[in-house]
């Protein structure tokens, strides 16, 4: 019988906030990955430059809720004397980058072994040398095409057999999974670049510290923008670092994650929560994070809905590593309305049963967690998105092993209700770091 509020708390994390089928889950991804990350090292031009992987998103951070049905992938993409990449600051795109290929160019040109990354930089760089984000995604879409070509569309696991499909979003190079396991993974490019070439102000590159390498994502304009030479800037290992070892911290992300699932709220993404979170790692002092998990949650609630409210100067969410980005500047009025009005309710009814947890204020906190009430009431639906609901995050058991894969057989033959934003709905969206999103209509992650 749950007594307190933080106890409900405690509750909620142990019984909805779980993962399932995990072992099974990541298994099988480990499969596929491995298995087109070969596939990527052996292609022409491509072999020189794929230098490992790094598993970002919810299961990376280890914020990940519910079933274990979408990952996120970074492929680092490293070039031959990377480090003579010149980077510079964008200064027409806040958050983003130029990479100045001119000095690789010039000392590769003389190497023959390095002859195919100079053929290859040749077709994707514009007359200022600067590399381009839509020619290098369209010469990897056509490598994702034929590794899918290559596997026949398809996946045999322990015996089983899971069909492919694959679809370009956003940066992301996105392969649906149907079978036995169902699931998404977004393979995510990524050239990795060093601390030495961060163009970062000096308040954030304090917040860098000590990490050793950061990313700059090919993630495309909008609208798209032919010959863009603007790379969005991603900081998963910096940002991994300033969340860790913040006692209470991710139990009220993964919260807060659960409770924008259950409401349906598909245009906040993971990532926009994550930076309200390393926002509020800067103000706290570090023993705030030890405080209960239904103080941290309740004010993060609140936090959330103040940068979400329609003010006369609008809230706003700066992108933490270069704030001139308001990561919230695509959303709709009615999109913000309808976010504002869930979270500041959610607000509401923690506070009030933090107060007095009656039997009515109970079953109002289990329904920001469940569809339902404690006596089975239906919730009432709160976004006219609810049935493109989008399943949430957690971090795979590093310790299982990829699963042997067979060769593949040959294929067979304020109270205003948001208006439905068809376009929104079928469009393909991102995480606003640039690594993805992504990738089903719209998309939580």
């Amino acid at each position: 019988m749950v007594r307190n509020l933080e106890d409900f708390c405690n509750e909620a994390n142990a019984k909805h906030i779980r993962i399932e089928d995990r072992e099974r889950y990541t298994g099988h991804f480990n499969a596929l990955k491995d298995m087109v990350y070969s596939y990527w090292k052996k292609s022409k031009g491509l072999d020189k430059l794929v230098k490992g992987t790094t598993l970002c998103g919810g299961y990376g951070d280890n914020l990940k809720v519910s079933k274990p049905d979408e990952y996120d992938l970074l492929i680092h993409l490293v070039f031959p004397e990377n480090d003579k990449i010149i980077v510079k600051a964008d200064a027409s795109n806040p958050g983003n980058v130029l990479l100045d290929m001119t000095k690789v160019m010039e000392i590769i040109a003389k190497q023959e072994h390095n002859k195919p990354v100079f053929d290859l930089l040749q077709k994707i760089v514009n007359n200022k040398k600067q590399l381009l984000e839509d020619k290098l995604q369209s010469f990897l879409h056509g490598i994702m095409t034929q590794t899918l070509n290559k596997m026949g569309n398809r996946i045999e696991v322990q015996g089983e057999i899971s069909h492919l499909s694959y679809k370009k979003c956003g940066p992301a190079h996105n392969i649906l999974v149907k079978g036995p396991c169902e699931y998404s993974v977004d393979f995510v490019p990524a050239i990795k670049l060093s601390a030495a070439q961060l163009v970062l102000a000096p308040e954030q590159r304090k917040h860098f510290g000590g990490t050793l390498y950061w990313d700059a994502v090919p993630k495309p304009m909008k609208p798209a923008k032919p010959d863009n030479p603007s790379f969005r800037t991603s900081f998963y290992e910096a940002e991994r670092s300033l969340l860790h070892g913040k006692q209470n911290l991710k139990s009220a992300i993964r919260m807060i994650k659960h409770i924008r699932n259950e409401k349906n709220k598909a245009n906040l993404k993971s990532y926009h929560i994550k930076t309200v979170f390393l926002w509020q790692v800067m103000e706290k002092d570090a023993s705030y994070w030890e405080k209960p998990k239904k103080e941290i949650l309740i004010e993060m609630l609140g936090k959330l809905a103040d940068l979400l409210a329609l003010t006369p100067r609008k809230g706003r969410l700066p992108y933490f590593w270069d704030p001139k980005l308001d990561m919230f500047a695509d959303l709709t009025d009615d999109q913000r309305t309808d976010m504002f009005n869930c979270f500041r309710k959610c607000e509401y009814v923690f506070r009030k049963a933090d107060g007095n947890l009656n039997d009515d204020n109970e079953n109002s906190v289990h329904s920001s967690f469940k569809g339902s009430g404690r006596n089975g009431q239906k919730m009432e639906k709160t976004s006219t998105e609810s049935e493109q609901k989008k399943p949430t995050e957690t971090k795979p058991n590093a310790k299982v092993e990829s699963t042997p894969v067979k060769p593949n057989p040959k294929p067979s033959v304020q109270e205003k209700q948001a208006k439905p934003n068809l376009a929104d709905q079928k469009k393909c969206t991102k995480n606003a770091n640039g690594t993805k999103s992504k990738t089903t209509t719209p998309k939580p992650s």
